[in-house]
């Protein structure tokens, strides 16, 4: 291992309890995972556990997976504050050790956490972490914790450690001659290991091979192009990979380039899609002679250990690296993004890794964002490919992935998906202008429910542009509407009536009933707002018969919605109870999280008005645990708000028998709230 100094340090660190919080900061294969890997298998703790988020997990995937392996238990799946609440209370109930491994992928350009889920992890840790450590390793400090004392910023290898890890590595030199060479490196731990790796191929472990990488006309060549290189390092990485790719036969260079398409990990199965011979397969006895003929028709029969055989060779180069689990390979990041860069046609690995994420696609019900991993992953190749039409009916076909990522509250990965699609600086050929004009629908709807309102009306305008372009009527009423949407809630009322009334006109002109309820909707929320109460109830009226005479569940349930507001505005809260509970039930039978968050919430107000305050704080709390999930952070602080509001109030300030008393019965609600969740969760994973 070497790194004594290093090593020194950071055990005395963790066996501080009073240091909870540990980070190791340095450039791309410095050595910060191997470090924090000896120190992970080298400490004492009650439990342990190392997270790798190198493929920016969805918080709740690493969550259930964190808790479990910490001795605690998850009371309730996908819900992003009582995953948070869970893990804590596991980290504080004996001494563990959490790593969390290439800490700077969940990171942005500003060195903050995107994700709130993420975000809040981070602050309640530093406000009320206790009893465990957290072991940090990054390329960056996050801004959250530049102010942490116990920051470790690593550097190259020492010459005499560097010397060290070469003998580790088998290659043969005296101690002077690797000191020497480690020093040449910058002691760089990925470049000794690439070295060595080449020299074990090619050179039958002898440094006095390493000139045939010609690292001295290397640095010849980085003086002379100075400025070409920004990093050294990364240059000097690439020209060693240059030197590997060289000696590969046709094949497994072939083969090496082709995985770099996977972006996420890949075990032997998938690898062997990218192989192509030996042509006889090797199954084992239990498998189905379907398989095999399944292999055979596809023209992929390879045998199962000359895919391993091949791995282990690239592995063994230290070309590839192997995940925690073993049983999959990745790409070091700096390795992946020099084998893209080689200008190869990688169009027929993408149409293999298509096939192979085809064969992986889950069935519904779908409950989490891995569920439809494949489909997404698909969507990728697809674009890779410049195949828009058929990355477009990948989420828009009849499975309708797109569907459940807008009720599940997935409009970030919406997002990420038809900005695809609308990239302006990409050939889009066999691109239909319909789909091109929905997908900026759907990317205008998608930041909608992401409350960044004026981006949806930036692309809802230009939606609307192209279908009066090309007359597609459906498209410019469709557009209409989500412009009036974006300007009710920017509360320019009467700019949003003129866009749900041209909407509502062309909609009935076209005999779009669907389009018709919706705007009819639309409407009744902006005469709702204006205060105009018996209107806005007239058009919820008409939308609701319609959503319920076409079917349209969702659009039933916001008709419902809207009737609660209407009616909770003239003071008839247990009508407007009435309503909301109905939404409720719609929304949780269609899976609409964010309409069942709304609904809890307005159920919540309502609630207030008929001072059932207990009910009231239930139905914000659900609220507030539907909206963080989907990191509406603006709809949690009006959760928190209202909360605080009904206990505040509770709480008479003249009589302080009755400061006692109204401070124990707010403690027992609390204490009834939440063993009501625990019993609700349970019942929901049993059933």
């Amino acid at each position: 291992m070497g790194r004594k100094k290093e090593v020194e340090e950071l055990q005395k660190w963790l066996a501080n309890p009073n240091i909870k919080t540990i980070g190791i900061q340095g450039l791309g294969g410095i050595g910060k995972s191997s470090l924090a890997a000896y120190l992970y298998q080298n400490s004492r703790f009650a439990a342990k556990y190392w997270a790798d988020v190198s493929q920016k997990p969805d918080f709740a995937a690493f969550a259930e997976k964190t808790i479990p392996a910490l001795g605690g238990s998850v009371t309730q799946t996908g819900d992003t504050t009582q995953l948070i609440n869970d893990l804590l209370k596991c980290l504080r109930q004996q001494r563990c050790l959490l790593v969390i491994d290439n800490l700077e992928t969940l990171l942005n350009e500003a060195r903050e956490f995107p994700d709130p889920a993420y975000q809040q992890l981070f602050n309640r840790w530093l406000r009320q972490g206790d009893t465990s450590t957290l072991l940090l390793t990054t390329q960056e400090q996050p801004i959250r914790l530049q102010a942490e004392k116990n920051w470790y910023f690593l550097e190259g290898m020492t010459p005499s450690d560097g010397a060290e890890l070469l003998q580790k590595l088998e290659i043969q030199g005296t101690l002077e001659e690797l000191a020497a060479f480690a020093a040449s490196v910058d002691g760089h731990p990925l470049t000794l290991q690439l070295v060595a790796g080449f020299l074990r191929q090619y050179c039958h472990s002898q440094l006095s091979g390493v000139a045939e990488l010609g690292l001295q006309q290397f640095d010849l060549v980085y003086h002379q192009a100075e400025g070409v290189h920004r990093d050294k390092e990364d240059a000097r990485l690439e020209w060693i990979l240059e030197q590997h790719l060289q000696r590969l036969s046709e094949e497994q260079k072939k083969f090496f380039v082709n995985l770099s398409v996977y972006r996420q990990p890949f075990d032997f199965r998938a690898a062997g899609k990218m192989l192509t011979s030996p042509p006889t397969p090797l199954l084992r006895e239990e498998e189905s002679n379907s398989e095999a003929s399944s292999a055979k028709d596809e023209g992929q029969v390879v045998d199962n250990l000359a895919i391993v055989k091949a791995l282990r060779e690239l592995y063994n180069r230290s070309l590839l690296l192997e995940t925690e689990d073993k049983d999959y390979y990745k790409f070091q990041v700096l390795v992946q993004e020099y084998l893209q860069k080689q200008g190869t046609d990688l169009s027929a690995a993408h149409e293999i890794a298509i096939d192979h994420y085809k064969s992986q696609v889950k069935p519904k019900p779908w409950e989490t964002l891995e569920d439809v991993r494949a489909y997404l992953e698909i969507f990728y190749h697809l674009c890779q490919l410049q195949r828009y039409g058929e990355a477009f009916y990948t989420i828009r076909d009849d499975n309708n992935v797109d569907n459940f990522l807008d009720l599940r509250g997935y409009n970030k990965t919406r997002v990420e998906l038809f900005s695809r699609l609308v990239d302006f600086q990409e050939p889009k050929d066999n691109f239909q202008q319909w789909q091109f004009l929905a997908a900026l629908l759907y990317l205008g709807n998608a930041y909608y429910s992401l409350g960044q309102y004026q981006e949806a009306i930036r692309f809802h305008q230009q939606s609307l542009e192209i279908a009066r372009e090309i007359g597609n009527r459906f498209g410019e009423g469709s557009s209409l509407g989500g412009l009036g949407n974006a300007y009710y809630s920017l509360g320019q009322y009467q700019e949003a009536i003129r866009f749900h009334q041209q909407s509502l006109e062309i909609a009935r002109e076209i005999g779009n009933r669907f389009g018709e309820g919706r705007s009819l909707g639309g409407l009744g929320d902006a005469y709702q707002s204006l205060g105009q109460y018996q209107e806005a109830i007239r058009f919820y009226q008409q939308s609701l018969e319609i959503a319920r005479e076409i079917g349209n569940r969702f659009g039933e349930g916001s008709s419902l919605g809207g009737l609660g507001n209407a009616y909770y505005s003239l003071g008839q809260y247990q009508e407007a109870i009435r309503f909301h509970q109905q939404w409720l039930e719609i929304a949780r039978e269609i899976g609409d999280r964010f309409g069942e968050g709304n609904a809890w919430f307005n159920l919540g107000i309502s609630l207030e008005k008929e001072n059932r305050k207990l009910d009231a704080i239930g139905a914000f709390r659900n609220s507030r645990q539907l909206y963080q999930a989907m990191e509406l952070n603006t709809k949690v602080q009006e959760c928190d708000n209202a909360i605080q509001r009904i206990e505040v109030n509770s709480v008479a300030p003249s009589n302080p028998n009755k400061n006692w008393l109204k401070t124990a019965i707010n403690f027992l609600w609390r204490w009834c709230i939440n063993l009501w969740q625990f019993v609700r969760a349970q019942f929901r994973r049993r059933s």
